[in-house]
């Protein structure tokens, strides 16, 4: 997510200039879209979701930089979720479904709040390029005729709240860049995977004990996060599905394969097959602190004590590190 949120990354996330055209623009159409992107973005509907917002924005963003005929589904997924620039669009089906998502997301905000710059941002069905519909307000009475100053343009009535709305997309991005590592990992660990399986060590023939359930409930927080169903299931009593991604979490069995880092007193192991992950340590306490972290968007995320840096890097974002 670094070549996506940064400034100088092709395509970008944030258009470049932006920021100046929301402080000084002299484009009242452009700024007003700017300014009820930014009232989006710190709404209800998109401040719990990162993702449905990164995706907002860079459509909009790529619209108003005149790219709109551009907004296919592998460009947004190569430029959103992190896909490849190649990745077949048959088999995941991870921009449409983010797309669906951000529409629900906009008609629940409208259906609450009125837009505030005078128009409304679309994401019409079958297209990845937004509308932007202007609300024209009833005409109010004719007053009386009297001496009064012109009339104010709008970037001027709206002054003091894109101050405070160019504030708050500062902040919107910094929260968005402080997860790129949890994304990343996860994007890349996901692509093409239809459902998550959290294998577990049985208690008896075919139970899972109650320490080791709640060793695994904080990687049950991934289904609402990348919009994938999340089971637990005891390990080898369960086949799982040719596109599923499998995390097991033992404190019997130790892979023979090297370990991929520390983390929190557990070990963590990649399978061999690319599709699975391995959490490995003495306790169920250290299982669960290890898994909370995996699941979690804080910054404990990017202080991984790894066992081999340059390895792990390489396995993190997928590129050759000299």
């Amino acid at each position: 997510m670094d070549a996506i949120l940064s400034a100088t990354a092709k395509p970008p996330l944030l258009r470049v200039g932006m920021q100046q055209a929301i402080a000084a623009g002299d484009d009242d159409w452009a700024t007003a879209v700017e300014l009820e992107l930014v009232a989006l973005l710190q709404s209800p509907s998109f401040r719990g979701s990162p993702r449905s917002a990164a995706f907002l924005k860079f459509v909009v963003e790529e619209t108003l930089a005149g790219r709109g005929d551009l907004l296919k589904e592998r460009t947004v997924g190569a430029a959103v979720l992190g896909k490849a620039p190649g990745y077949d669009t048959g088999s995941d089906s991870g921009v449409r479904v983010r797309a669906n998502e951000v529409r629900r997301r906009l008609a629940t905000h409208y259906d609450s709040a009125q837009p505030k710059a005078g128009l409304r941002i679309e994401l019409p069905s079958g297209t990845y390029a937004p509308r932007f519909v202007s609300i024209v307000a009833p005409a109010p009475p004719l007053p009386a005729p009297q001496l009064s100053p012109p009339p104010m343009r709008l970037w001027q009535l709206a002054a003091p709240s894109l101050v405070a709305a160019f504030l708050a997309l500062i902040a919107i991005r910094g929260d968005v860049e402080s997860n790129d590592s949890f994304s990343r990992f996860w994007d890349r660990a996901l692509a093409g995977r239809t459902e998550v399986v959290i294998a577990v060590d049985a208690d008896g023939p075919s139970s899972i004990s109650p320490a080791m359930a709640d060793a695994a409930m904080p990687l049950e927080s991934l289904a609402t996060v990348f919009q994938l169903p999340v089971h637990i299931a005891v390990a080898d009593r369960q086949i799982p599905g040719p596109r599923s991604y499998v995390i097991r979490i033992s404190m019997r069995q130790r892979p023979s394969e090297r370990a991929l880092l520390y983390l929190n007193g557990a070990t963590v192991f990649r399978g061999r097959d690319g599709a699975s992950l391995w959490l490995w340590a003495d306790s169920a306490d250290k299982l669960r602190s290890a898994a909370q972290t995996l699941a979690s968007r804080s910054g404990r995320f990017n202080r991984i004590q790894t066992l081999d840096p340059l390895r792990y890097f390489r396995e993190l974002f997928g590129r050759q590190i000299s």
